[in-house]
């Protein structure tokens, strides 16, 4: 914390987050299989962290050891501090993963080293190597006076020292373990349960095949990870799509922003950092398996669902034989992810592509799954004669290559596709359909604070709105207009759009709530986001609690600012780290009895407020505002999942049943809440009175 400026620093508030993802993994509540989930997510976490913050702070150092802005600690501080802070965070994560295993032995599923196979279990392994592995495991020799081969990036190496007699002593050879191939190996065993080992074991067992004549003398494991930092030139280039491929194929040959190692090989460890050109402090002993976010694999095998969290059925909100077009059109309507399902949206796209009377779709796509029943819905429409444009994001991060294969799929069935907007990234969640009906053209809309991907929607938590409301809808396609033509977007009554004005709406908001609380007028700010990093906002947030307005933020990850000060003494901040990820972004200010309730897609980051496209847009619709003020009531005052934030930056978790005063409370955790409010809601459903169908005779008299 700076006595300068009153901020944390951004790196360590998101390596803090990602301790509390580790924290989970500690609960006695969460199941062995569910504690390796949050393993995973942690090594997935630190992997994009080093490509792109790590990266970023590297080049702040090379730069002049300097920030753009004022904050206590040198980029070349920082970077120190997060090198550190990571390695006890990983000490932690690999004493939690032998725990976990540990615990998972007694309970049947079993892993095992070589030196624990037994024959039949050694005839498998051998055969499988034999059959599967010679022929597609490439032995690379390594030369101190030569260029490093090629490793890719976040791919799994082995290293070995080789011995055969001179000159042969000392040399070295690498062996990569091609990702295709599943990294657990199950095991026959006639022991209940199941056993599984590490394929780079099995590699590790049986690599003097891949050369005769030689012996292993020594053996280490390593992953590469490189800058992914890499911007694109969009001025320069005329074709962006080959641009963005090039960006991928850079990426794989970058510069290294760590090394991990497994393995106590002083030799090969000295060898890879010298041929590798890494600083000795970018080089990390890994005490454990390499890649803990392959262990994804293992928390979901079938058969022990003992182990796993009890499942969680998502509602349906419109039944199938219900007429969405109506559904929509009667009055505004909110889904709640994941607890209410996402199948509508799917829906809603699935029979736009075939409904003769539906003209036009518009969408912007920013992430979604692997195989898209949105994708297939979009080019179903455009094969079908409607005009259909989507803005398809080549540009979001890791998704890149996805994206390129999605967009050339939609060109190739005829839809128009978009590919981003120049120097900016469009973040915006927006669908836009436009249908003739018996009373003229009617525009049907749906807006969201998450992806169009029905994978994440069932494991993200967000909120997405459809509407049907002419004057709203009518901003929706001014919004489409402006993102994919020339159209010049004026201030609308509606939608906030980032970069145009969001950050200066939420300024003015938080400006007009200052003003009024230094009136008397009682004030209010709610809100949730998944980071808050804009020192802006944060100043402005600062000025008006010093008002007295009352702040209460719930931010999931990164967050810069500081509470409980003299200058943010009415600022109390939580983060809630449960099973769904909290990914909606809600916004609540109040001032006496008037109340504005939003929600967007953007964060409170400089990079979502002044370098992305993003949309704010208000909730109309009375029930729909109550709905969403309560979800925020009941997220703060979680005491189960929830943790506050202290002035000194540490994160405390609650005690169940109790406030943050100390007066008692129930126990509250609030996706569980969420949860038996939809199981509630099901139920009503499956009691209610079934209608009976009529069947339509034809007259007698006919």
């Amino acid at each position: 914390m700076s006595d300068v400026a009153p901020y944390f620093n951004r790196e360590l508030s998101w390596i803090e987050f990602n301790r509390r993802v580790l924290d989970e993994a500690r609960q006695e509540s969460v199941p062995p299989l569910e504690k390796i989930k949050y393993l995973a997510i942690v090594s997935s976490n630190f992997d994009e962290f080093f490509m792109v913050r790590v990266a970023s702070v590297r080049r702040a150092v090379k730069g002049g050891d300097r920030w753009p802005t004022q904050l206590a600690e040198t980029p070349s501080q920082t970077l120190k501090m997060v090198h550190n802070l990571y390695r006890k965070t990983y000490e932690e994560q690999y004493q939690l993963w032998d725990e976990i295993r540990s615990h998972l032995a007694e309970r049947g599923i079993r892993r095992l080293v070589p030196s624990e196979f037994h024959p039949e279990q050694l005839n498998f392994v051998r055969e499988r190597f034999q059959k599967e592995l010679f022929d597609v495991l490439s032995p690379v020799k390594i030369e101190d006076n030569r260029p490093f081969p090629f490793t890719g990036n976040l791919r799994l190496n082995l290293a070995f020292l080789l011995s055969g007699g001179n000159p042969e002593v000392g040399k070295m050879i690498m062996v990569e373990v091609p990702a295709y191939l599943d990294r657990l190996v199950w095991l026959p065993d006639d022991r209940p349960g199941a056993s599984f080992a590490f394929i780079e074991d099995i590699v590790g067992l049986f690599v003097e095949q891949l050369v005769p004549g030689y012996q292993i003398r020594g053996r280490v494991e390593f992953r590469i990870t490189r800058d992914a930092d890499i911007p694109v030139d969009e001025e320069k280039e005329e074709d962006f799509v080959e641009a963005m491929a090039r960006i991928l194929q850079n990426r794989m040959h970058s510069h290294p922003m760590r090394l991990e190692v497994r393995g106590n090989n002083e030799e090969l460890i000295n060898r890879l950092t010298a041929a590798l050109d890494i600083d000795a402090d970018a080089v990390f002993p890994i005490p454990g398996p390499l890649n803990l976010k392959d262990l994804f694999s293992l928390a979901t095998v079938s058969g022990y669902d003992e182990l796993k969290f009890p499942v969680w059925e998502s509602r349906r909100p419109i039944p199938d034989d219900e007429d969405i077009w109506e559904w929509i059109r009667t009055e505004d309507r909110l889904l709640f992810l994941p607890y209410e399902s996402f199948t509508p949206v799917i829906r809603l796209l699935s029979e736009a592509a075939v409904d003769p009377d539906v003209l036009a779709i518009r969408m912007t796509l920013y992430r979604t799954s692997g195989d898209s029943p949105i994708v297939h819905a979009l080019a179903q429409a455009a094969r079908e004669g409607k005009q259909v444009m989507v803005l398809v994001e080549l540009k979001a991060r890791f998704d890149e290559e996805q994206n390129i294969s999605w967009a050339r799929t939609l060109e190739q069935s005829g839809c128009t596709v978009i590919y981003g907007v120049e120097g900016l990234k469009v973040h915006a969640k927006a669908l836009l359909i436009v249908r003739r009906e018996s009373d003229g053209i009617r525009r049907y809309v749906h807006l969201g604070t998450g992806n169009y991907n029905e994978k994440t929607a069932k494991l993200y938590g967000d909120f997405g709105l459809f509407t049907a409301r002419s004057d709203y809808t009518f901003e929706v396609a001014q919004f489409f207009n402006a993102i994919t033509g020339y159209s010049s977007i004026g201030r609308m009554h509606y939608l906030v759009m980032a970069p145009h004005n969001l950050k200066s709406k939420l300024l003015s908001q938080l400006e007009g709530l200052t003003q009024q609380a230094r009136q008397g007028v009682s004030c209010r700010i709610r809100a949730k986001m998944n980071s808050l990093a804009d020192e802006d906002i944060i100043q402005a947030l600062y000025k008006a609690s010093q008002a007295g307005v009352k702040i209460l933020l719930n931010v999931r990850g990164i967050c810069m600012l500081v509470p409980g000060k003299d200058f943010s003494a009415n600022i109390h901040v939580i983060s809630i780290v449960d099973r769904y990820l909290e990914h909606a972004r809600v916004f609540i200010f109040q001032a006496g009895e008037t109340e504005e309730v939003f929600l967007s897609s953007a964060d409170w980051m400089f990079r979502n407020l002044e370098r992305r496209v993003e949309l704010m847009f208000p909730i109309l619709f009375p029930p729909l505002k109550e709905r969403i003020k309560s979800a925020v009531e009941v997220w703060l005052k979680d005491n189960v999942k929830a943790r506050v934030l202290t002035s000194e930056g540490i994160w405390v978790r609650r005690q169940p049943g109790l406030t943050d005063d100390g007066t008692l409370q129930d126990e509250l955790r609030a996706q569980e809440v969420f949860h038996r409010q939809v199981e509630q809601e099901r139920r009503m459903e499956r009691s209610a009175p079934k209608r009976d169908l009529v069947a339509r005779r034809k007259p007698k008299n006919s």
